[in-house]
């Protein structure tokens, strides 16, 4: 009677693969859309605290021509991205109501 040996179990690491794009160049990519994107919410939060009602009228008057030049440059820059979404096909849409 043959006496049957079981092989020793090899040790290996085996190490799931990242979900997503397996490119270096592709995953840097996207995180750096995904980081736009967190830049893009951030500015919305950051202008969501910005309340100019409280401001005095000397306050506003003092500061008008920065506040005119900030808000000219954000009008131009969220026009910039919204034109280059639309002029691909798509809509910029506000979104659903909870």
């Amino acid at each position: 009677m043959r006496s049957i040996v079981a092989p020793a179990p090899t040790s290996r690491v085996v190490r799931a693969l990242p979900a997503g794009p397996r490119d270096t160049l592709a995953r840097l990519r996207t995180r750096d859309r995904i980081e736009s994107i967190a830049r893009l919410r951030a500015a919305a939060r950051a202008l969501g605290d910005v309340d100019v009602s409280g401001w005095d009228d000397d306050t506003l008057h003092d500061h008008l021509e920065d506040l005119s030049k900030v808000l000219c440059a954000l009008d131009t820059e969220l026009s910039r991205v919204a034109d280059a979404v639309r002029a691909r096909g798509f809509r910029v849409a506000e979104p659903k109501a909870a």
